[in-house]
């Protein structure tokens, strides 16, 4: 699937409505990775740009606090998703999806549609999370159970959902400063 800049992937027929095959290769919407469509007999192939990101799979993430700034910048790329006429249930969330740039901290999604029977956008996201969970090594890690409870059991909107990520970074952020703190005396 991904080489070295390019990522590709072969689609069935018509995954990919017409409206969001032309908003996604127009560049307009640079919440995903730019694509390109090639039509074959028996369904498409879609290739991505992936120049300057690498999949989520190929980093080790031991620490909450990244796990959550990923969590927290995908809740972001979906809820703004609609404002470009896609759906945020129909995105693929895994960790071969999901794209990182070290350099710069961003994060983009390769726009994968889910078939419709797997369209649900809290498995989905809690799916993510255990996957994001799987490489934590600090004390923090509860604070990813307690976002993907607040996800799956409650029926908060996707900026609600961004303001409790970013209230638990905060948290872990007061929780090792106070640690700094008392270590310097």
């Amino acid at each position: 699937m991904w080489d070295n800049k390019e990522y590709s992937l072969r689609l069935k027929e018509n995954s990919v409505l017409d409206f969001e095959k032309i908003m996604l290769t127009s560049g307009e919407c640079s919440l995903f990775m730019p694509m390109g469509f090639m039509t074959a007999d028996e369904g498409e192939t879609v290739c991505y740009d992936c120049s300057g990101f690498i999949p989520l799979s190929r980093y080790q993430i031991e620490k909450t606090d990244d796990a959550l700034y990923i969590m927290e910048n995908i809740l972001i790329i979906l809820n703004r998703a609609v404002e470009y006429l896609l759906d945020p249930a129909k995105v693929t969330l895994t960790t071969d999806t999901v794209f990182y740039n070290k350099e710069t901290g961003e994060v983009k999604i390769t726009y994968v549609p889910l078939s419709s029977d797997q369209v649900n956008i809290k498995k989905s996201l809690v799916g993510f999370i255990g996957q994001l969970r799987r490489d934590i090594r600090d004390r923090f890690a509860d604070y990813l159970t307690e976002t993907a409870k607040y996800i799956y059991y409650y029926n908060y909107n996707l900026t609600d959902i961004v303001n409790k990520v970013g209230l638990f970074r905060r948290e872990i952020y007061i929780s090792e400063s106070g640690e700094c703190i008392e270590k310097e005396t």
